[in-house]
């Protein structure tokens, strides 16, 4: 079993059998939604503004993670915290639920963009050209 199945029995999420006949991850697209939920703002956005973000960044953020550890970097332990930190968030008992309030709902979703890109910027760095 490897880590994302281990991930997702614990959390009573649905291992994803066929994994590998999934596109390659877009870097770019996930960029845009990482930069949308980060973007500067002066107010908290409408709630279903913030669950669609949610809901996008959390996909993206299971595709990384099905990637599994970037090519050598399984023993790197700054490669190692950064899935982990992203694994906890994803853990479905710590996402916001309706009763949530909107600025918890969204404080929620910019950390899930923040490990979010963390992930993504492992994978970055140790991609082999």
């Amino acid at each position: 079993m490897n880590m994302i199945e281990e991930h997702e029995n614990d959390t009573g999420e649905e291992a994803h059998p066929n994994v590998r006949t999934e596109l390659p991850v877009d870097t770019g697209i996930i960029q845009k939604a990482i930069d949308e939920v980060s973007a500067t703002r002066l107010d908290v956005p409408p709630r279903d503004v913030i669950d669609q973000h949610t809901d996008e960044l959390t996909e993206y953020a299971r595709r990384l993670l099905r990637e599994d550890h970037p090519a050598g970097q399984q023993d790197n332990p700054c490669v190692r915290a950064v899935f982990r930190a992203l694994y906890r968030l994803l853990d479905t008992r710590l996402r916001p639920t309706p009763v949530t309030s909107d600025y918890t709902a969204w404080t929620y979703s910019r950390s899930l963009a923040d490990a979010t890109h963390a992930v993504l910027d492992s994978r970055r760095q140790h991609q082999v050209p």
